[in-house]
Order: C-alpha cells, then structure tokens, then sequence
C-alpha cells in the first residue's frame, strides 16, 4: 500500500509531539538514562512498544506517574503507534557514543547463564523474538535491567505476565550482574566506528493535552505549559496539595520573587534528610537545586513551570543504592507537583497513591 509522504510527515510529527510528553524520563531521542528508572526506548521494536503502551492502558503493568505524566491512556491506537514506529527508528544505538556500558561483573559467566536461561525467548544475540513477545536485552541499560529482574525475583511485577514463572528463582545477585555484563556488549554489532548520531530537530511543545520539555543541550531542565487560564496562585496551591499528598515538605519560606526577572517565583519541596544524603554522595549536586519548581508568567498571560530533571542530570549507577533510590524518588515526586501544578486543580487521592508514588519502576 502506497503512503502518501503529506500523511507520512503528519504522522511523523504527531509522533514527535507525542514523545515531549516521554522525554522527561526517556530523553528527548528515548535514550534513556543509566540509572534504574529510565530505560532506552529508541530502538526497540514498534511491536513491542506499542503492546507495552497498551499493557499499561489496560493495567496490566501498573505506573500511576508515568500514567499521569504521559497521558498516554489518552492516546488513540494510531496514537500508540505512531509513537512506538517513531522510537524504534531512533538509529542513538548506532553511535559509539552511546554504548550501552557496565562496570562490574563477569561476562563470559553471563554468557553461560544467559545461553542458559535467556536465549530461548530473547534470542542468542540479544535482540528478542517476537513470537515469544520478549523485547531485546541488547542496547538496554543494565541499571534497568537489574532493577527489573529483582522485580521479577520479588514477585512486585510477573515475568512475562505469567504469575507462576520460575525463571528468576534461582539467580543469585552475582548472576543477574553477571548477565547485565554480557547483555552490555552484545549492542556492540550494531555500532558503526564512523556513525555520529544527529539529532533532528523537534517540537517545543506537545500539542493539545499535557506536554513536557527537556533542555534541548543536556536535557537537565524540565518544564512544561499550566493549562490555559491557571494562575499562579491555583498552580502554586495544587503544588502544595500534591505535596502534602507525597509527605514531601516545603520549605518553610513564602515563593521567592526574583528581583532581576519580576515575572519569575521559586518554591522549593524537599525533605531536608534527602537533600543532605544527596550531596553526601553526589557533592556536584551542591550546585543545584533538584528540590525547586520555578514558575514563569509568560508575556502572553500563560504560565510555564520548570524543574531539574535530575535522571538526565547525573549518571544514577555511579551513585550508592541507597542514594539512586533516593534520586529516584525526589525526581517523580517533583515530577508529579509541577504536574498537579500544571492543572492547577488539587488533585484527588487515588488509589494506591496515599502514600506517595511508591511504585513498580517503569519497564518498556
């Protein structure tokens, strides 16, 4: 069937405007981030992503915040697929660059179990089969996968959706390591020595609905447009009721008004023992504040509120367990109050978040 290339760069540019809505966890080009709460998304199957996008619409894997964030129950099938042949064409693999890397770990070790135990479903090289609807293990970021196997050891999500699989019971911490550290090189085919990834250039803004943006340099700042006609004053007290919401403080001072630009206010939420464990292990981050929602009143009477988006900031796998679990939490708690601010309507408890957005961690 012939597709007439109006229709093609129609599509292409839904897809692109759909993707700001996933670029605040998965980067702008679905490169992910090392840490465990981001997986690479550029590259994967459209097969794959589409029926993960549709398993999250039907609850089949839960993530209340990516939910919220991505507004991806919203989407119409064309949607879904539009977005999923858009990141599967990402060619970020291809740059040596971007190599999938892992410190730790015996490879050759992991290429027995992995032969052993994985191969079957996710093929010899890596890169799944669809027929066993097993995603690539191949170009993924070990973080996220080691996350999802101990996921799948605890039982808090199904291998395969299968609640009596077994696969998991008997890998030990130092095997699953092990096979981070084989699925680490097998990308290594596809890269080309002379191939420098190009980014093109994309939307500033996600279309009608909720839509995030990420600094287009290092993808550190996150922000995004409050909903026609929301002030200051209903964005700030939604920010303040999400929080509550979160058990995440305030700090305890009134939104600071910036004397150099009249327009902009700061406030910042942060449970005090966090920030200090943070900048124990991370000291860069003294140089930040990962804890502050700057709200912006544009000239045309709208309202833009930005935050760090610190997945992208720092390489979470470089940090201690404890201070990765850490980073991860304060960036979706922030991540879900300028979301809240955004609307500018107190948001109501929903179930499973009265304590906060303890949830599974994102899988593709």
């Amino acid at each position: 069937m012939l597709v007439s290339a109006g229709l093609f760069a129609a599509t292409d540019n839904t897809a692109k405007q759909l993707n700001q809505r996933c670029a605040p966890c998965h980067g702008l080009y679905g490169q992910g981030a090392p840490g465990a709460s981001a997986p690479r998304l550029a590259g994967l199957p459209a097969w794959y992503l589409a029926k993960a996008s549709r398993d999250y619409i039907k609850d089949a894997r839960g993530n209340s915040l990516m939910m919220e964030v991505s507004g991806l129950n919203e989407m119409s099938d064309t949607d879904i697929d539009a977005l999923s042949g858009w990141l599967s064409e990402q060619p970020v693999g291809r740059d040596p660059a971007y190599d999938i890397t892992v410190r730790g770990g015996d490879a050759l070790a992991g290429k027995k179990k992995f032969n052993a135990d994985c191969k079957e479903c996710h093929a010899r090289d890596g890169y799944g089969k669809k027929k066993k609807d097993a995603p690539p293990l191949a170009g993924q970021h070990p973080g996220y996968l080691l996350a999802s196997m101990k996921a799948f050891f605890h039982k808090d999500r199904y291998h395969d959706n299968d609640p009596i699989d077994d696969t998991f019971d008997d890998i030990s911490d130092t095997q699953a390591r092990n096979i981070m550290a084989w699925t680490a090189s097998l990308d290594d085919k596809k890269q080309q020595a002379d191939y420098e990834f190009q980014p093109e250039s994309l939307p500033l803004v996600a279309g009608e609905g909720a839509g995030y943006t990420v600094n287009m340099v290092q993808q550190v700042v996150l922000g995004t447009l409050a909903a026609k006609g929301v002030t200051v004053r209903a964005a700030i007290s939604a920010m303040l009721a999400r929080a509550a919401e979160l058990e995440v403080p305030v700090v305890p001072k009134p939104p600071a008004e910036s004397g150099q630009l009249p327009m902009t206010m700061h406030l910042t939420f942060c449970a005090p023992r966090h920030v200090s464990q943070l900048l124990e292990a991370a000291p860069v981050l003294a140089n930040y504040d990962p804890c502050r929602v700057t709200l912006v009143q544009l000239k045309d009477g709208g309202l833009r509120l930005m935050t760090l988006n610190l997945d992208m900031l720092i390489d979470n796998s470089q940090l201690p367990p404890d201070a990765q679990r850490i980073a991860m939490q304060v960036n979706q708690d922030m991540l879900a109050i300028i979301s809240a601010g955004a609307k500018g309507a107190e948001p109501a408890a929903q179930d499973g978040e009265a304590s906060g957005l303890q949830r599974p961690v994102d899988q593709p």
